[in-house]
Order: structure tokens, then sequence, then C-alpha cells
């Protein structure tokens, strides 16, 4: 890949691209098998980095950076100087929009002629959590209607925290779930499976994924982060593994979106969005919402949130038509 194309993709992920770039973007993810691997690759950096350095210290190394000597070391930041070395990428694993698994359904997101602005928007599903939902099950689900995931369960006010829609919430309880029994975990996740089969008859079709989390202030010390992942599959799922596994999630996804953001603490909610190409083709998608206990490590053992919350979820589904 050239200079001018790197910079490129490291203006789309910082989103500092401009109108007359985007176009061109598009294009070279189109067209370029490498633009794309370049994505998808710093997508697993990214999570397996983290995910490794909450694990084990000695991990740091991997990325030049010295536990001992950084007592609030922030492995978002530190990850963004180390792919600083594949420059000019030198933030993008910090707020990814991957959908690039599949060549057919990036041509559907990145092509040229893909107009925001013509584009015809519906709310295919929402949450917050009013009725139905009182408590997460455990692992991953199999079928629509039900969260699923770590220990979470949906409370009214408290901790001097409102709900962001209605009288209810989503609180994050534990890295894990009962009978998971994990050894070592810092990251809480809820899971929601949707149906969108036959929402995209013709043309070419976006789903954005939109929620917003709230945390209580926490002590000095700590970080924590909060996560949106959508996942587009076009198989049965009765073909999937049981029990069904996230791995098996990101190799048999058409396409994967993927943000985080920074939580304050300061009691406000912050919103994400995150968006991923559909088509014709896809049956369903997976929303994946998750909190991030970054700071400090917990070397074996497992994170309990003390007061993190998610609310508002919602999908929308953008819709430009072909054009005759």
């Amino acid at each position: 890949m050239t200079q001018d194309e790197l910079k490129l993709l490291n203006g789309y992920l910082n989103e500092t691209i401009s109108d007359e770039e985007l176009p061109v973007l598009q294009f070279l993810l189109r067209e370029s098998v490498e633009a794309r691997k370049m994505f998808r690759s710093l997508c697993t950096v990214d999570a397996k980095l983290q995910e490794r350095a909450a694990g084990d210290p000695a991990t740091l190394h991997l990325i030049g950076v010295s536990a001992a000597k950084s007592p609030a070391y922030n492995s978002r930041a530190s990850l963004r100087s180390w792919l600083g070395k594949l420059r000019p990428l030198t933030a993008a694993a910090a707020g990814l929009v991957i959908g690039l698994f599949s060549a057919t359904m990036v041509f559907a997101y990145a092509s040229p002629s893909f107009n925001p602005v013509k584009t015809a928007v519906r709310r295919l599903w929402s949450d917050s959590f009013e009725s139905g939902t009182l408590r997460t099950l455990p692992g991953l689900p199999r079928q629509t209607g039900v969260w699923t995931g770590d220990e979470a369960s949906v409370v009214e006010a408290e901790m001097g925290l409102k709900p962001k829609r209605g009288v209810k919430m989503m609180r994050f309880i534990n890295a894990t779930f009962t009978g998971e029994n994990a050894e070592h975990s810092v990251w809480g996740d809820v899971y929601r499976l949707v149906d969108v089969s036959g929402q995209v008859s013709s043309g070419k079709g976006v789903l954005r994924l939109a929620a917003v989390f709230n945390c209580v202030p926490f002590p000095e010390g700590e970080e924590y982060s909060g996560k949106l992942e959508l996942c587009a599959l076009e198989d049965d799922l009765k073909e999937a593994p049981q029990p069904l596994t996230l791995p098996w999630v990101h190799e048999n996804s058409a396409a994967i979106g993927l943000r985080k953001i920074s939580l304050k603490g300061d009691g406000s909610w912050q919103g994400g969005t995150v968006e991923v190409p559909v088509s014709p083709r896809t049956r369903f998608v997976l929303v994946h919402l998750a909190v991030h206990r970054q700071q400090p490590l917990l070397p074996g053992k497992t994170a309990h949130f003390s007061g993190h919350y998610l609310d508002d979820v919602k999908i929308d589904l953008h819709v430009q038509p072909i054009q005759e």
C-alpha cells in the first residue's frame, strides 16, 4: 500500500477524513484485498493485546511498556503508540468500523456510489429494558428475544444514576456467569441476537447499532471502557457449535463492526455507534455490548463491576435503493 492509501485509512479511523477523500477510500476498500486485510489485522491486534495485557503484565513488553515503571498504564493509549510503528496508522485501534471480512459485503458498504443523503432510515429493533428481561441468561444466544452473557440484571434508578430512557436500565455485575467459573476475566459481556432476514430485499444496506453507557465515579487509578460490536451472519445458526462461541461468530460473520469508548465515571451517559453492511443474504446480527476493566490489572482474578450501566440500545437500517 502507498503512503497516501495509508493516510486515507488513518483519516477514516480517526474520523478526520474529508468528504472529497471518502469516495477514494471507499473505492480502495472495495478493490484492495490488502487494505481490507489491514483493517482486519488491526482489529485482531487490538483485541488480543488488550486481553493478554490485562491478564499477564509481562505481555506489556510486547508493545514496549513496562508495567512496573508505568502504574497508570493505559492499554489503548500504549497500543496506539505501538501501532505508530505502522505509520501513519498511529491511532488505528482507537475505534474501528470493520465490515471487511467479505469482499461482497465490503462492496455493499464501500461502493463509491453509496450516498447516505439518499438513504431511507428505519428502526428495526430497540430495547431500553422496560419489560421482559430481568437478568441475563448465561453464554451466547442461539435464539432471538433474550439477553445473555455475563452476569447482569435490569434495575431502576440507583446510586444516584437515572436511566437514559424510561425507568429501567441494565447493570453489569460480573465479568463471568454462573457455571463458567472463569479464573480470569476483565470483560463484562452481554449479547442479543436480532433477526433481520428479509429486511433488505434489494439495494445497499447498513445497520447502525447505538447504545449508551454510564458508570458511577470510580477510584483513582481505575480505568474502564465500553464496547459496541455488531456481527452480521448469513449462516443458519443450527449449524453452529453447541454452545455457541464468540470465536465461531467472528470466523463466520460476513461483516463485523467494533468500537470502544473510554468511560468517564462522572455519572453522565456516553453514547456510541457502530455500523455493518448488510445484504438480502443477511439473516441475523449479534449485538455484543461490554464493559472492560482496563486498570488496574487483575492477574488471575475476575472483575466485579460496582456501578456500570447500559441503556437505550437500538438498531437502525439505512438502505439506498438501486438506482434505475
